[in-house]
């Protein structure tokens, strides 16, 4: 559908036409009195017409395509018409007056213009009447148009500008409104003029055009800020934020006390440009990165810093439970240059100028953006980052050097980080001994103890035995906080179990001991509260932690009491019919739920009684984040609890199958319902993939059986909403990425999709039943292989990237096995082979990484090397691209020694493929 706003184009073309066809009149009109005839060139008349009608044509399609137009702008359209009589009766009279050059006597000819110039004065007048009413119409409906409450596609449009800057952020306030009153203000000033053509007249409608033309091009500004601000932004972005609990009052007031840390020194003055929070796991760095970034004093102590400057923060919270751009430095410059540039959208223009809307955003695009935004001449501006959590950044810890020294390009920039400590990158921090550094269990003890106080104040036994044993009471609290190292977590404990012991009436002795024999290792506390739950209750235990530290996202209550189903019939995901869920009948469930995870779970996990992202309410989610990591080391010992074959991966599968089942589909076609479908088929989708990896043949077999039935289900759920397409295709494509790029046509399918996934025991069987189902329309199932990337909109905040890149070889050598062509070319790409995509793909891939090594990078690099020399093994040729090219990409990709290898390997193949050829011959 055409832009709303061509409607501005279209009423700015009838201006300029009635503008320059009153010029061609009064030209026409005067020539009695000019020596030389009329020269008005008529030709840009019609140049005029023909971008009134290119614009006409634009808004009738829109017209077709359902966008409503207001009365108003359906009588712009009304005089384009009037627009082509009024251009062809124009051309008939000037060519009559205009003098022939072929003409003997120039004086005859005067004469004979003379003459027609006096007996078509009527016509004359008659074509300026129907100017200045065309000019009057055309006023009030522009007027008309930008009302707001007239509710017309340019109205509805530039709401839909100002709905958006509001929805990401936008700070500026854009000159929209500013210059539509202004056009308003202008058509109806005209308009009071009346029907005499002045030059008043003549001036104001100049005026107007030029308001029009402005309009258009903030309309354009906006749209570009607009689309560059939405491409930075991501769903996560505020996720780790929201998590993060907002310190006690008087908490963390510290910080800012001169006598006690340099902090407010650091913000106020030139001095060094990082500075430096450390503390173990659990200490309280996030809280207090939070605070301090949010806290009114670091704003005041800023600007005396930045002094007549303008002063720009932001922030960032990394997050290793999290999506891969909650912890990677893609992430990270995505969330500072958001939340910089929706504060001054004017900069986009000049810092994002060849930006590509179309593509996703590349580590070294970002950091060149970066780059251009600290040095901007322009831009008198400071910047001050609050930056938490870079132990929890997925890559090398060599990677956080260079992330800092990006950053760090400028005297402009402040940057204040937190992090635990025994990192590498700490040695271009400052260091323990010096001022910019806070080692946040130095300054904690006296915040514990009032922590302390506060919530144990609340019992009512507490306060009893304190008026008894006051300075016992007392040195339970400075054991505590002495005991706890910084480590809040720590401390919130033991308080909660001086509250319970207390609360049952124990005396100060019992009190003692829970302090003195609470373990100082947060783990061995975690497997002291797993001891004590009941024996009878330990099989059913071990399950649900074993679920929750493999599962990708929490699940919400309903999940367990599907759990609690599967000890009877492993079959009942299966088994259950396709119909939504009754919310009474769940609610009814939820209390019996609540009771069942804390009697089997004990405080290890807290239920949440917010909505769950995918379906329904109440998550269960992990006390803190070291409970997961306790969990996963105690893997083991979780399992000696196991009396029946029990796989975690196989049950979450079972699970969400089961809510899938239960999900209620208003429409397949609906945005919302079908990512939640993807979402939880991804899910599902990544089990199986963990499963092909680490469980054993029964094991494949009942996923088999789960993958086929999942495929069923949503099959159904798209029949019932009358998808047309098979229910794959509710998937968005993969935007571009330079030459790599994603089409699919309509005929992706679900064997395609399992490919994507890497599920090659999955797809062999597949294959083995069926060998036809190798041949598909559209992309190649080995296409699919080499070129996996998919969108999903499920978050993964308990995903652990491993040393898995996202090429699987034994997919690809499978699928050659059994007769997949590497030279297949994919026609709905262009007709290029699956070979030449690769290469692309790859090259395209390498550039975005932008040279930054990891674990998984690396080990994503050997299986494109590895995939090339299987499509060579296959018969793959060097000319599915231009002379040299093939030979460049290995080089840039893989370096000199493996490209030789490669190039090597490919000549030779080439050279036995033709030496067969002649043999045949």
């Amino acid at each position: 559908m055409a832009d709303p706003i061509s409607v501005i184009g279209l009423v700015s073309g009838i201006i300029t036409f009635i503008d320059f066809g009153y010029k061609v009149i009064s030209g026409a009109r005067n020539v009695r009195s000019a020596s030389h005839g009329f020269t008005a060139d008529v030709h840009e008349l019609n140049m005029i017409v023909e971008d009134v009608q290119k614009f006409n044509k634009i808004v009738k399609e829109q017209g077709k395509s359902g966008q409503q137009l207001s009365k108003d702008e359906r009588s712009m359209l009304e005089m384009v018409t009037e627009c082509d009589n009024l251009v062809f009766k124009i051309r008939d009279i000037v060519k009559t007056l205009r003098k022939r050059e072929e003409a003997r006597s120039k004086t005859l000819e005067s004469a004979r213009v003379f003459t027609r110039s006096f007996f078509k004065q009527g016509e004359l007048q008659a074509l300026q009447t129907r100017l200045e009413k065309l000019d009057s119409r055309i006023r009030i409906n522009t007027a008309n148009a930008l009302q707001k409450e007239h509710n017309s596609s340019i109205t509805k449009k530039l709401g839909d500008i100002e709905e958006s800057q509001r929805s990401i952020g936008v700070r500026e306030e854009s000159r929209l409104d500013a210059i539509r009153d202004d056009i308003q203000r202008l058509a109806k000033q005209n308009q009071e003029i009346g029907e005499a053509w002045t030059e008043k007249r003549m001036a104001g409608l100049q005026s107007l055009l030029t308001k029009l033309r402005s309009l258009q091009k903030e309309h354009d500004i906006c749209s570009q800020q607009i689309k560059v601000l939405e491409s930075l932004y991501f769903t996560e972005l505020r996720r780790r934020w929201y998590l993060i609990p907002y310190a006690d009052q008087r908490t963390n007031d510290w910080v800012f006390n001169p006598e006690q840390t340099y902090f407010k020194s650091w913000l106020e003055t030139k001095d060094e440009g990082i500075f430096y929070i450390t503390g173990k796991a659990g200490s309280g760095k996030s809280t207090l990165m939070k605070y301090i970034s949010e806290q009114d004093h670091t704003e005041d102590s800023l600007r005396k810093w930045a002094g007549s400057k303008k002063l720009y923060t932001a922030s960032f919270y990394f997050w290793n439970q999290g999506t891969d751009l909650q912890k990677s430095s893609i992430g990270l410059l995505r969330s500072l240059l958001y939340q910089i540039l929706r504060s001054v959208p004017d900069l986009i223009r000049s810092v994002c100028e060849d930006r590509l809307h179309h593509e996703e955003w590349e580590l070294g695009q970002l950091k060149k953006v970066f780059h251009k935004l600290t040095q901007h001449t322009e831009l008198d501006t400071n910047f001050c980052f609050f930056i938490d959590g870079l132990d929890e950044y997925e890559g090398e810890e060599n990677d956080v050097t260079h992330l800092l020294e990006t950053l760090s390009i400028s005297s402009q920039i402040k940057i204040c980080v937190s992090s635990r400590p025994g990192r590498q990158y700490e040695d271009i921090l400052p260091k323990p001994h010096q001022k910019s550094t806070i080692d946040i269990a130095r300054f904690t003890k006296q915040d514990m103890e009032n922590y302390i106080n506060t919530h144990l104040k609340g019992c009512s036994n507490w306060l009893k035995l304190r008026q008894r044993h006051a300075a016992q009471c007392q040195e339970i609290i400075q054991e505590i906080s002495a005991r706890a190292s910084g480590v809040w977590l720590w401390v919130s404990l033991v308080t909660t179990d001086i509250v319970k012991e207390a609360e049952k009436n124990e005396g100060i002795e019992t009190l003692t001991r829970v302090v003195d024999n609470f373990p100082d290792d947060l783990h061995k506390y975690f497997e002291k509260i797993i001891q004590k739950i009941p024996k009878i209750h330990r099989e059913e235990m071990a399950q649900i932690f074993l679920i929750v530290a493999e599962e990708l996202q929490p699940l919400p209550l309903y999940g367990f009491a599907l759990l609690a189903q599967e000890s009877s019939n492993s079959d009942y995901a299966i088994a259950l019919k396709i119909q939504p869920l009754e919310d009474r009948d769940v609610r009814a469930q939820y209390n019996d739920l609540q009771d069942r995870i804390r009697n089997r779970c004990s405080d290890l996990l807290i239920v949440d009684d917010g909505f769950h992202p995918l379906c329904l309410t109440h998550t269960v989610d992990f006390l803190h984040r070291t409970v997961r990591d306790f969990l996963r080391d105690y893997h083991s010992q979780l399992q000696v609890n196991l009396v029946r074959n029990f796989n975690p991966l196989i049950s979450l599968s079972r699970i969400w199958l089961a809510l899938l089942k239960h999900l209620p589909i208003t429409s397949f076609q609906d945005r919302r319902t079908a990512n939640k479908i993807i979402g939880i088929t991804d899910e599902i989708l990544y089990y199986a993939r963990e499963l092909e990896k680490r469980g054993t043949d029964d094991d494949q077999i009942s996923m088999i059986r789960l993958l086929d039935e999942l495929n069923d289900t949503n099959r159904q759920h798209a029949s019932c909403s009358s998808f047309s397409n098979h229910w794959t295709n509710a998937r968005d494509s993969p935007t571009q990425r330079g030459l790599d790029e994603y089409n699919e046509g309509g005929q992706c399918n679900w064997i395609a999709l399992t490919v994507q996934a890497r599920l090659v025991k999955y797809v062999r069987a597949k294959l083995n039943s069926d060998p036809r189902i190798l041949h598909k329309r559209g992309r190649p199932l080995l296409d699919y292989a080499l070129r996996p990337r998919r969108t999903t909109p499920i978050s993964m905040p308990y995903h652990s990237v491993r040393d898995d890149p996202s090429v699987d070889t034994d997919m690809i050598s499978m699928l050659l096995e059994n007769g997949a062509d590497a030279n297949q070319p994919v026609h709905i790409n262009g007709g290029k082979s699956v070979w030449a995509l690769f290469l692309h793909s790859i090259y395209s891939d390498h550039m975005r990484l932008g040279g930054v090594t990891s674990i998984l990078s690396d080990s994503l690099n050997k299986a494109w090397y590895q995939a090339c020399r299987s499509m060579i093994q296959a018969g793959a040729r060097q000319d599915c691209l231009p002379a040299g090219d093939v030979e460049e990409v290995f080089l840039r990709v893989f370096g000199e020694d493996r490209a030789a290898v490669l190039t090597q390997e490919l000549a030779e193949r080439e050279m036995e493929q033709s030496h067969g050829s002649c043999t045949m011959m």
